[in-house]
């Protein structure tokens, strides 16, 4: 398609090295005249297609293209007229035409009026360049600036060729090849006859793009997706003029398409016109259209998407929604489950999986949380660390599975005492740490024995061994009295010594922190008490 161009760059570059001869010198004095009525001839015809399908499209690219054709058959008139150069009009023709080239992929405009009002602004302008090449005055003015307005109409008519589409570069070759003639001219000489030549013809190529709906769609526009391919339902895209350019197979099978159903407008179609479709992009239904078809049309890009459905086809979409229902479900099963798995992993990552208290991590956080709030709010706090006694003895005797059970209990049975605002968790393989918010000595010393009372009552029963074990526990007690500086680990190594105080003295008893001489709690000592004078002592 540019081969045409070309030809007619090399006709005027040959012409332009031989001497300049006028139409007028061979007796061609009426070629002129001729060009100029076929350059308005063709060039009106341009323009009104591209009026036409502006105002029935609604689109702004449809209609600056129309004001660039009107342009050229303006110049069309000026060369009848007499006018000495066509310069101006030229090159404004090639402004509009980049400028519609820009915008052909631009929304609708809103509303018909609005378009009908951007197509007078259009026109005017279109004339105006006209009207300043038949002005004496202005064409005056003009006449020295000649060569570099031609000079523009070219660029521009290059950019109008590289970004335009390919159905209209061919038109695009032309118009750069009658420019180029333009700026050849020698005072009338044949160069000028071709330059009018190439603008005629590609306004003829315009032309016969614009009313043969046939014609190739450009790469660039929207396509149905791959998803339509596997409906059931009749999918059909159609340009911006509702002019039909895709289908899906249950379309064709539907309605019956075909290769040269392309270009059927969706008024002959469908029974559906432009008017029918809103501005916004919600998707309207038509019922009872042609062959009582129900029709959802929704905008896409530059054009129009339609889905078509048959009523009377109930059972395939009865099936279709009874596969949704059952694939939503699915997915809400699915969900729930994930959602219970990762409930479950956050509980496994604060839980202890053996003993049910809470994971290391998890209670030393709780303690650092508790230590903050001690110290900022001036409160007590209590730390009680525990030991089961011999458990490594008790391991070898029982096996890991005994072992395992001895945990168990005694972790139940700590849990039944534990308040609900302290907390309890594992220290280690056979240890566990409570966390007593707003607790002294004395109550931390009294929750303590209790612990201890517990599992020295009686034996520790373990069905899964069948025998009765005997436990005992070493408690180390610590506190952090209101007001005192103390930090996590300084706290933790208080109750650390009591523990290590309670075991080397044998186990099975209670022993208070560095602030209490690290004394120990026998079990005829009454905990509140020996805490009040260990309190004074202290003091």
């Amino acid at each position: 398609m540019l081969l045409p161009g070309a030809v007619l760059l090399g006709a005027v570059a040959v012409l332009f090295t031989l001497p300049p001869v006028r139409p007028a010198d061979v007796g061609l004095d009426w070629l002129p005249i001729v060009m100029g009525a076929a350059l308005l001839a063709s060039a009106t015809v341009t323009s009104l297609a591209c009026l036409v399908d502006g105002l029935r499209e609604r689109s702004a690219g449809a209609l600056l293209e129309c004001g660039a054709w009107a342009a050229l058959a303006g110049a069309g008139v000026a060369l009848l007229a007499g006018a000495g150069s066509i310069a101006v009009s030229v090159s404004g023709a090639a402004g509009l035409l980049v400028a519609a080239t820009l915008t052909r992929r631009a929304a609708p405009i809103r509303d018909t009026m609005t378009t009908r009002l951007g197509a007078v602004a259009v026109l005017i302008l279109a004339e105006s360049f006209v009207l300043a090449t038949l002005v004496p005055t202005s064409a005056a003015w003009l006449a020295p600036y000649e060569t570099a307005i031609l000079a523009v109409a070219v660029v521009l008519f290059g950019i109008a060729l590289v970004v335009g589409a390919p159905s209209s570069r061919g038109s695009a070759a032309l118009l750069i090849a009658g420019a180029a003639g333009m700026l050849a001219n020698r005072d009338g000489s044949f160069e000028s006859v071709l330059a009018v030549g190439a603008l005629s013809g590609a306004a003829l190529m315009a032309a016969i793009a614009r009313l043969d709906p046939r014609v190739e769609a450009a790469p660039d526009e929207d396509h149905l997706p791959e998803l339509a391919a596997k409906l059931t339902d009749a999918v059909l895209r159609f340009d911006g003029g509702l002019a039909l350019r895709e289908w899906n197979g249950a379309a064709a099978d539907l309605m019956g398409l075909d290769a040269g159903s392309i270009g059927i407008r969706a008024e002959d179609l469908l029974g559906v016109s432009l008017s029918d479709l809103g501005m916004d992009e919600t998707a309207i239904v038509t019922r009872g259209a042609v062959g009582g078809l129900e029709i959802a049309m929704h905008r896409s890009g530059s054009g129009i998407t339609a889905v078509v459905r048959d009523p009377g086809a109930r059972p395939e979409s009865e099936r279709l929604g009874h596969e949704l229902r059952s694939t939503i479900e699915e997915l809400l099963r699915a969900r729930r489950t994930i959602d219970l798995q990762r409930g479950e992993l956050e509980r496994s990552a604060t839980v202890d999986p053996l003993t049910g208290v809470s994971s290391r991590g998890a209670i030393m956080e709780r303690l650092r949380l508790e230590v903050s709030q001690a110290r900022r709010y001036r409160h007590p706090l209590a730390l009680v660390l525990i030991d089961i006694d011999r458990f490594t003895e008790i391991n070898g005797a029982l096996g890991l599975s005994g072992g395992d059970a001895v945990l168990r209990e005694v972790a139940l049975r700590f849990r039944l005492r534990i308040r609900q605002a302290d907390a309890l968790g594992r220290s280690g393989s056979d240890g566990f740490i409570a966390v007593l918010p707003h607790t002294d000595e004395a109550g931390a010393a009294t929750f303590a024995a209790a612990l201890r009372r517990r599992l020295s009552a009686r034996s520790l029963v373990l069905s899964e061994v069948e025998v009765e074990v005997p436990v005992t526990v070493s408690v180390g007690v610590t506190t952090m009295r209101p007001g005192e500086e103390l930090d996590v680990d300084g706290l933790l190594a208080r109750g650390q010594e009591a523990l290590d105080s309670a075991r080397s003295a044998g186990g099975d008893r209670i022993a208070l922190d560095r602030l209490h001489g690290l004394a120990r709690l026998e079990e005829r000592v009454d905990p509140a008490a020996h805490a009040d004078r260990a309190g004074e002592d202290a003091v």
